[in-house]
């Protein structure tokens, strides 16, 4: 006998009691702000997420949209275009063209009697002159160049234009920002004096390593000579400039024997020093007779040193000097630029109405000294 077989439907489930959880409402519909007319006309015309900046400007810009537009809107927008745009347009030109040189006077009086009409040309919307200015719009208004911190920024670019303080600083001063002196040394070029070359701006030059060349070196090379004016200009932070010209001298050991400090040569051949002629004071010019190519016996008012550093040649002409005392004579590092070469060209003559009898500038001792430097290298 057979077993029966198992059902495999679910019972029926008994139908359960839910409580009213209440009538559910409908989720009110939020109500946009109203927007603003201005700042939607703002954004619309001056900022770069304008629809106008992406739209076929054709579109919006053409006759049919010229044609919805009320009579009046119509007359304010024709001010604003050029006479190109309106029919009975006649090309003219200036009446000091050579052209207009045999017009008769009936001719004048005819064409100002034509009446103009300003009625818009249909095809001013199809120009190309139009539609690349409406382009040259879009592609404005995408920069964001008509917002107002633009505008902002270009009316302080013209106020700075005018008072001229948009200039950018010279390389020369952003560099002296960087790699400030101790003193400004800088040597001016006399006007009534000419140079055989121009000079390196050397303000601010570095020294490597031709700081181990000495003036004694530059002596016994041929670099300073007999016969040179070694001119010294240096200004003090007090205000005092102290200029004195010294010259390498002519002067002979039979004339040494007669002067005090000079007992040797003009510049000795075993140590190279040099012997150097001054006036005393306040004097900055050399006398004439000294200043020849032939140089005379100084005389009892010149002065004779022995020197074999700018650093001790200073030294004696800032005593010499005696406006400057030994307390203020701060530190000078750029000694070898306060000193100033001055030589005859080749071939070339005293010259009794200059104060440095023809010579020419050839340079500070410190650019001296560099190039001999760089020429042995």
């Amino acid at each position: 006998m057979d077993r029966p077989r198992r059902s495999t439907r679910q019972p029926a489930k008994e139908p359960k009691v839910v409580a009213n959880e209440g009538t559910s409402q409908p989720t009110k519909r939020k109500v946009s702000e109203p927007v603003d007319p201005e700042k939607q006309l703002k954004t619309l015309l001056q900022s770069s997420k304008s629809e106008l900046a992406s739209i076929e400007i054709t579109e919006i810009l053409n006759l049919n949209a010229w044609g919805l537009l009320s009579e009046e809107s119509q007359t304010r927008l024709k001010e604003l275009l050029p006479p190109t745009a309106f029919i009975g347009y006649q090309p003219s030109i200036s009446s000091d063209h050579p052209s207009l040189q045999d017009q008769m006077a009936v001719d004048s009086t005819r064409a100002a009697a034509e009446p103009f009409e300003a009625e818009l040309n249909p095809g001013f919307f199809a120009d190309s002159h139009f539609l690349s200015a409406a382009r040259t719009f879009q592609a404005h208004l995408s920069l964001n160049w008509f917002s107002d911190s633009h505008i902002a920024r270009v009316a302080e670019f013209n106020s700075r234009i005018k008072d001229g303080t948009l200039a950018a600083p010279w390389k020369d001063e952003v560099w002296e920002r960087s790699n400030p002196t101790s003193e400004s040394t800088t040597i001016p070029q006399e006007a009534e004096s000419s140079t055989s070359f121009t000079l390196p701006d050397e303000a601010n030059t570095r020294v490597g390593g031709a700081a181990d060349i000495k003036l004694t070196m530059l002596a016994k090379n041929g670099i300073v000579r007999v016969g040179d004016v070694i001119a010294y200009r240096r200004s003090f932070p007090t205000g005092e400039v102290v200029e004195k010209d010294t010259l390498v001298s002519f002067l002979t050991s039979k004339r040494n024997k007669e002067i005090q400090y000079a007992q040797v040569l003009s510049i000795q051949p075993r140590t190279n020093a040099l012997s150097m002629v001054t006036q005393p004071g306040s004097t900055k010019d050399l006398p004439s007779q000294l200043l020849a190519q032939e140089g005379e016996d100084p005389g009892e008012g010149s002065r004779i040193m022995i020197v074999t550093s700018p650093t001790m040649l200073e030294t004696g002409l800032l005593d010499l000097d005696g406006r400057t005392d030994k307390a203020r004579r701060t530190n000078n590092n750029s000694v070898w630029k306060s000193f100033t070469l001055w030589r005859w060209r080749t071939g070339g003559v005293y010259n009794p109405y200059d104060s440095r009898g023809g010579r020419e500038n050839h340079g500070t001792l410190f650019y001296l000294r560099g190039s001999y430097y760089h020429d042995q290298g």
